[in-house]
């Protein structure tokens, strides 16, 4: 499924940096307080969620890494590419991977890519619920897949099968601005508000920043996780805010 945009909610004010100690908190979901204006349980970076355990921090390192692996993919598919291909602006590849696992490739433009400037970056990691009809989530894929160029600053998407059977994705962005333009979207909203919560139990959602462009090599500077458990009849939702010099 291509990655979940968040629910709307209002700018926040300017923040700055704050400290936290090393040590991990560690509480019940149930005793977080939640925020009134958006509803989201703010979590610090290092804290855990004893009853949550999709939320440990360590699976955000995973998941960073395997975004990682994406855009580094991405990156060579660029590097070697040829022909007539190296002469497109847009075009899709689907891949062979280690273990036998696919992965996607959908570039909508090839010259953003290749240009220095710093990218917006979304990365999605759903875990699909038991019974889940995959035929659904491939052609709602494919339905928001055909809205891209309705949403030009979407510049790629890439789409990778994880051993566990789930799938990674990362949407790469020319700015924030494509990035809640692309919010904008009725299917869009429509595969958030009501195919998310029956499709999948657990959901992260990170916003990240790529300096320097794809081409430049750098790491993706993670920004915020967003968190949505669909588990319960009422949904939990927590994020985590990465705070820069």
């Amino acid at each position: 499924m291509t990655a979940t945009a968040e629910p709307q909610r209002r700018p926040k004010p300017a923040y700055r940096r704050r400290c936290f100690s090393p040590r991990s908190k560690k509480r019940d979901s149930r005793n977080h307080k939640r925020d009134k204006v958006d509803d989201y349980v703010r979590l610090e970076p290092s804290e855990l969620v004893a009853d949550r355990p999709f939320t440990h921090p360590e699976r955000r390192v995973e998941d960073v890494a395997i975004l990682q692996q994406m855009a580094d993919r991405l990156r060579l598919v660029l590097h070697q590419s040829s022909g007539s291909l190296a002469q497109s602006r847009a075009f899709a590849l689907e891949l062979d991977e280690a273990g036998g696992r696919s992965q996607r490739v959908i570039v909508n433009h090839r010259e953003a890519l290749l240009a220095s400037d710093d990218l917006t970056a979304v990365g999605f990691f759903g875990m699909k619920r038991p019974g889940t009809n995959a035929a659904v989530l491939t052609e709602v894929d494919a339905e928001l897949i055909s809205e891209f160029p309705l949403h030009p600053g979407i510049l790629s998407y890439s789409s990778l099968e994880l051993a566990d059977g789930n799938w990674g994705n990362l949407v790469l962005l020319n700015s924030p601005e494509a990035r809640e333009h692309w919010r904008t979207s009725e299917r869009h909203l429509h595969a958030v508000r009501e195919l998310a919560p029956g499709h999948y139990l657990t959901i992260r959602l990170h916003n990240a920043v790529l300096p320097g462009g794809l081409m430049s090599g750098r790491a993706l500077a993670l920004q915020r996780t967003k968190y949505y458990d669909f588990q319960s009849p009422a949904a939990w939702q927590a994020v985590r805010e990465f705070y820069t010099a």
